[in-house]
């Protein structure tokens, strides 16, 4: 599906996504990618959702956005007992089916938001 394009300073542009990965910048990207601000993360994460732990975040803690959006393949995957542990660790992370997250992402970008995305492909 695409996206409608973003365009700022220092930010990477999540133009597409398909079964396999995303389109950033104009290159795509199998598998799942960590995105931020000035971050970009490939490969990041597991084959599943499910697999999912606190040290896959971790390039996150040093600059924490206001929002994650975790994009768990082609269906939400709400992981309580990770999420608790993310927000302890000062994460905010919203869980949601990939394609939501990326439509997500390029919504609070162009309202000038500090958001990251963790994103595992349709596939995952």
């Amino acid at each position: 599906m695409k996206l409608h394009r973003q365009v700022g300073n220092l930010r990477h542009n999540l133009q597409s996504y398909d079964e396999l990965g995303f389109v950033i910048d104009g290159q795509h990207y199998h598998g799942g990618v960590l995105l931020a601000q000035d971050l970009l993360l490939h490969p990041w994460g597991p084959t599943h959702a499910g697999l999912l732990d606190r040290e896959d975040f971790q390039p996150l803690l040093a600059a924490i956005p206001e929002v994650v959006l975790l994009g768990t393949g082609r269906r939400q995957h709400l992981d309580v007992t990770l999420l608790r542990t993310l927000r302890d660790s000062g994460l905010t992370v919203e869980a949601m089916d990939s394609a939501a997250a990326c439509r997500t992402y390029g919504i609070l970008l162009a309202e000038d938001r500090q958001v990251a995305a963790a994103l595992l492909p349709i596939s995952a």
